[in-house]
């Protein structure tokens, strides 16, 4: 929990995070297509890397590559040898997320996931039924409840509710 209080403070204050928060997952190791035999295709969601830094810039690629180092030394602590076997790799920063995603700010979750933003907050008061003030818009990605990191469960809950407005309609 401290080094997540950390990673979070780090980047309120405008930098990338010393120890930020980091999952890993390895597609390659159940599908063999993507990758050369004997290769893996790692993917790192970074947690916890501001959108703009308070010094340097996600633009600068010394700077990005400094990040992603730190990133890569910081998982050879629990895998030795792990940064030596990167073949290469690309780095989408907040910026680069908003620019090739259209993710505002380039967050994932549609906005902060703190206490002020979940349940009956998610994404805003009044609005977490999924319906929206215009009849027959609804709203289902990262933005809505419950968030963004618990894969299409917005859109699950969303389709349910489309579901039920339209049998409504329907008597």
């Amino acid at each position: 929990m401290e080094e997540i209080d950390t990673a979070c403070r780090d980047a309120l204050n405008g930098q990338p995070s010393r120890r930020p928060i980091i999952e890993m997952t390895i597609p390659s190791a159940l599908d063999k297509t993507i990758s050369p035999p004997g290769k893996h295709v790692v993917n790192l969601f970074i947690q916890y890397t501001p959108y703009k830094p308070a010094e340097g810039s996600w633009e600068d690629p010394t700077y990005k590559k400094s990040f992603a180092q730190n990133c890569f030394n910081l998982i050879d602590e629990y895998a030795p040898g792990f940064s030596s076997s990167i073949v290469d790799y690309d780095m989408l920063a907040p910026p680069d997320l908003e620019r090739e995603f259209g993710v505002t700010g380039g967050n994932v979750f549609h906005g902060a996931m703190g206490l002020d933003s979940l349940f009956l907050m998610r994404p805003v008061k009044g609005w977490s039924d999924y319906r929206t003030p215009m009849t027959g818009l609804y709203l289902c990605g990262s933005g809505t409840h419950p968030g963004g990191g618990v894969m299409g469960a917005p859109g699950r809950n969303a389709a349910h509710v489309v579901l039920a407005d339209l049998k409504k309609q329907a008597k």
